[in-house]
């Protein structure tokens, strides 16, 4: 089971939100920024809303957010004005992007040659690039070189599904869907 969530961050979070626990406050004003504040208190919410409101939500070694809950998984992603979290009973990866924002300009510092030749697709840097980061969730690795070590294999258009690996790991299978518009998701499970 994978389950995808994708919302649109609220202007403001009221103080009274059920789904919101004093440690989620306290973690969310180490952030001076304000929208930051918000993406935090976003993919919390959503995660005390599909595990419970009692869930513990802590970070592993390499930063990653994590929950005490036997056998379930989660990812978290945020971008523009969405958040994206995935719930899972498997080790997932996820990121959000805008199709909109100019991946173009540094797709070769990315990509490999190889990578760049997978599609013609107008979006594909964008695609190339939300795969990758969240193949890298998946792996739980810090230090991995996004052009050398974690590589694209192959892009289903039609399905649009790209699959790929980090070297000397399990491959991955990475599903992408649009949402709103110009949302990208990125949706990474082992193989």
């Amino acid at each position: 089971m994978v389950n995808l969530f994708v919302e649109s961050l609220p202007l403001v979070y009221l103080c009274c939100d059920r789904l919101i626990a004093a440690e989620d406050i306290a973690s969310a004003m180490r952030f001076q920024n304000e929208k930051r504040r918000r993406e935090h208190l976003a993919w919390r919410r959503i995660v005390r809303r599909e595990l419970g409101q009692g869930v513990h939500i802590d970070y592993n070694d390499v930063g990653a957010p994590m929950v005490d809950v036997a056998g379930r998984y989660i990812s978290v992603a945020h971008g523009g004005d969405s958040v994206a979290v995935v719930v899972a009973d498997e080790p997932v990866g996820v990121d959000i992007e805008s199709v909109n924002r100019n991946f173009n300009r540094a797709k070769e510092r990315y990509m490999s040659q190889r990578e760049l030749e997978l599609s013609l697709d107008e979006n594909w840097a964008c695609y190339a690039w939300c795969a990758k980061e969240a193949i890298y969730k998946l792996c739980g690795r810090r230090g991995v070189e996004l052009r050398e070590e974690l590589l694209l294999e192959e892009f289903d258009t039609n399905n649009m599904i790209v699959y790929g690996r980090i070297v000397n790991m399990a491959e991955a299978v990475v599903k992408l869907s649009h949402h709103d518009g110009d949302v990208v998701v990125a949706v990474a499970t082992f193989r």
